[in-house]
């Protein structure tokens, strides 16, 4: 089948060997640190992901969408044109965005009414400066036909930050939230600069544009921003919530929840990375039926990879919760069952976001999630005060399905049209 030829697979072996070094490194620091630990730790990764989401103004899927359609038509000029703007677009609003936080955060402590650990706090501006270049970085590489680098730089920091913490592990060293948090930022940095040490030959090459690229794609990147953010404002919504209205364990549990249910979600970014170039060129050349071919395919894979790891989850919970992390976690056994189904749905849409996103829908995709967010946030307030972690995991789940059955909806629309909903 042609899902499974490489360079295809060999990316699904990389994601699937950072789900495996990002389930180590938890397990480490469930069976050394604790769940308090865990919780500090998710909580401040959480900050920083959905803060540098903002910085990033959504650039990356600009990256992936333009230069890949500039290159398929060969205009190589352009797409160094494009990458250029943007590189510098995201310098601008990462330093303003870093800067607030650390100016925000040391005049009043978000650790404070967040329930979080003030170290791991402060350490969220290096991941802040960290994860807008990186992501920019692998997705040059992604769009300048280099899909296998791009999945090898954005799972570095993964595996160099298990590297770390089994370290640690082996000279019996258990490391506080701070510690934790700053290995982890770090990791990024370095994994960011080795993927713009890879590109920066390539762009060299590229012949110097005749005109400059339009700024709509700039306006383009900030409606996809609204939606990553808003979709990583959800999980820290969920995490924030736990840990004001529950304790810093329960969060830790629910971390470890969500750290196994990473995996199917893996592969699930893992897809929409490696076709999102592809996409944005068939639909450059006018080809959705190409298009809708590649999600077929896409998803079929998808299924393939996940579907057992989904079915072990849903059927033995306490069971692998308890085998694995510890009896302190086994209280997000029904949690992470709840939490699958959400999973499932995820992954039988197939990689839609990319479909909506490469074909210029991104404003049907964050109205979506806008109303993804409502359910989230009207779920939460009710549920987690009475229900804790299953009110987060029913709070979760929800808006997956939600976002799952009318991204379906509007892809089937494109690939019949070709143009936008």
């Amino acid at each position: 089948m042609r899902q499974f030829r490489t360079p295809a697979i060999l990316a699904f072996g990389i994601s699937g060997c950072a789900a495996a070094a990002s389930f180590l490194a938890t397990f480490i620091l469930a069976r050394d640190a604790g769940a308090t630990v865990l919780g500090h730790y998710a909580l401040a990764a959480s900050t920083a992901s959905m803060l540098a989401t903002l910085a990033l103004c959504g650039l990356d899927w600009i990256t992936l969408r333009e230069i890949a359609g500039d290159l398929r038509l060969g205009d190589k000029g352009r797409a160094r044109a494009t990458l250029i703007r943007i590189t510098k677009a995201v310098g601008l609003s990462t330093a303003l965005v870093a800067a607030v936080y650390l100016f925000v955060n040391l005049a009043a402590p978000m650790a404070s009414f967040l329930g979080g650990d003030e170290y791991a706090m402060l350490a969220v501006t290096l991941g802040i400066v960290a994860w807008p270049f990186l992501r920019l970085g692998y997705s040059g590489l992604r769009a300048s036909g280099k899909p296998t680098y791009g999945q090898l730089f954005e799972s570095m920091p993964t595996f160099l930050f298990a590297g770390c913490i089994s370290i640690l592990a082996l000279m019996s060293h258990t490391p506080n939230a701070g510690q934790v948090t700053t290995v982890f930022f770090g990791m990024q940095i370095v994994a960011a600069l080795g993927a713009w040490a890879m590109l920066m030959p390539k762009l060299s090459i590229w012949n110097v544009p005749s005109i400059n690229p339009s700024s709509a794609n700039l306006r383009a990147g900030l409606t996809i921003m609204a939606t990553a953010f808003l979709q990583i404002f959800s999980e820290w919504v969920l995490l924030a919530g736990l840990s004001a209205t529950a304790s810093a364990a329960e969060a830790g549990a629910f971390r470890v929840a969500y750290q196994i249910l990473t995996i199917p979600a893996l592969i699930a970014v893992t897809t929409e990375s490696y076709v999102a170039p592809k996409f944005g060129g068939d639909f450059r050349l006018g080809q959705p039926q190409r298009a809708k071919l590649r999600h077929k395919r896409a998803t079929i894979l998808m299924l393939f990879l996940a579907t057992p790891i989904l079915l072990a989850v849903l059927i033995y919970p306490a069971q692998i919760l308890e085998l694995v992390f510890g009896r302190e976690f086994v209280v997000a056994a029904t949690s992470i069952s709840i939490m699958a189904i959400g999973q499932i749905f995820n992954i039988i849409r197939g990689p839609i976001g990319s479909v909506l996103i490469m074909s210029g829908n991104e404003r049907f995709q964050i109205k979506v999630t806008i109303a993804g967010l409502i359910i989230l946030l009207v779920l939460a307030t009710l549920l987690i005060p009475k229900c804790g972690l299953i009110g987060a995991a029913i709070s979760y789940s929800a808006p997956l399905v939600f976002r799952s059955i009318a991204g379906y909806w509007a892809a089937h629309r494109i690939f019949k049209s070709g143009h936008k909903i």
